[in-house]
């Protein structure tokens, strides 16, 4: 059998490579990919600035560079040790090994869970759900918190469902477009803030403290107990360090993928004290544990994703995807890449604009 990938060849560059599927070893599985989503984290790894970083995955490190980690389909076949599934079986997981933006993927049994009945395929995207499981049983919320999210993105709206689900006093959203922030009120944010018309630090502040008499003078003891920092920019993480209580270890949530920009919250960390929360999904407490949490949050209707995946692309558009991810027009929230159309189960649900809508250019 013949299996063709997308490989990274160059900034900007990809290549289909057809080769024939590998013979798998006992504890291997073959996935037919359904869908994989583009992720915002691997927009860097596109664009040529990851490859040779100190720090940046082995995936990266050189050309050519596997992309797509976000991947769900259907088991083609199973290596002899092989016991919990079978051919045939929905499921999604976390591939690491190769590019998920092929038409199959090998992978051991143990990074797979199978897809609940009922839920469309494509949606169940297995890492960036695994990952919002992470981020909020890392963040830890109590009873009565006050939390806000700064960044409108796919993530940012998945985390705003889940903690809509805890008896949280305030949770508020701050981003730029106004149709995610009618996204985040109708998943339960109690309020949003739209970054470009209103001053978001004054904004957030009296939402979680009311109006401030004279903030030149008075020192302000408020707050909030969890601040999530989802735009990736050092601007929106001194806002969010900003926005925490002080000397009462207020949570500074941290999941994004930061670039070389300089560090400057040092002032906020000595005067207000926050705890620095890193949920990364490497460092995911349990992965498969996290995995299968995201299908049961998935299944009972916590996670919006049909709500959120907006834009489809076929297996040689992968330019042209990381374009819209990286453009964000004509509505874009999500992305994935489908190498067999007639595999979607909820096929007329995604945009797939023509290459004239979605020039590559990143």
């Amino acid at each position: 059998m013949k299996t063709v990938s997308a490989r990274l060849v160059g900034p900007r560059a990809v290549e289909l490579v057809t080769s024939d599927a590998p013979v798998l070893g006992d504890d291997q599985v073959l996935v037919q990919v359904v869908a994989c989503g583009v992720c915002t984290s691997e927009l860097p790894v596109f664009r040529g600035e990851a490859q040779g970083v100190p720090g940046s995955s082995f995936r990266y490190a050189r050309y050519p560079c596997s992309l797509g980690h976000e991947v769900a389909g259907i088991v083609v076949d199973v290596g002899a040790g092989v016991r919990g599934l079978r051919s045939g079986d929905r499921v999604t997981g976390v591939p690491y090994s190769g590019s998920g933006f092929a038409t199959h993927v090998v992978e051991p049994e143990a990074c797979w869970t199978r897809v609940p009945d009922g839920v469309p395929l494509e949606c169940a995207l297995g890492e960036p759900l695994m990952a919002a499981v992470n981020i909020v049983r890392t963040a830890a919320p109590e009873f009565g918190d006050a939390a806000i999210l700064v960044g409108d993105g796919f993530m940012s709206l998945l985390v705003v469902a889940a903690l809509a689900r805890h008896p949280l006093r305030v949770l508020v959203l701050s981003g730029h477009h106004d149709d995610r922030l009618g996204l985040a009120r109708e998943f339960g944010a109690s309020h949003t803030v739209n970054a470009k018309r209103e001053d978001a630090y004054w904004a957030i502040r009296e939402i979680l403290d009311g109006p401030a008499h004279d903030a030149t003078v008075t020192p302000w003891p408020g707050g909030t107990d969890l601040a999530f920092e989802f735009a990736g920019k050092m601007a929106a993480l001194q806002l969010c360090a900003s926005l925490c209580k002080p000397k009462q270890r207020a949570r500074l949530v941290m999941p994004s993928f930061y670039g070389p920009e300089p560090f400057t919250i040092g002032h906020y960390l000595m005067n207000r004290g926050p705890s620095l929360v890193v949920c990364h999904p490497a460092h995911s407490r349990d992965l498969r544990d996290d995995l299968r949490r995201a299908m049961w949050a998935l299944e009972a209707g916590v996670f919006p994703v049909r709500r959120l995946i907006t834009h489809a692309f076929g297996l040689d558009r992968v330019p042209d995807a990381f374009a819209a991810c990286a453009n964000r027009v004509g509505g874009y929230i999500k992305g994935i890449v489908v190498p067999d159309f007639g595999l979607l189960e909820s096929p007329g649900s995604y945009r797939t604009p023509n290459r004239e809508e979605s020039p590559c250019s990143t």
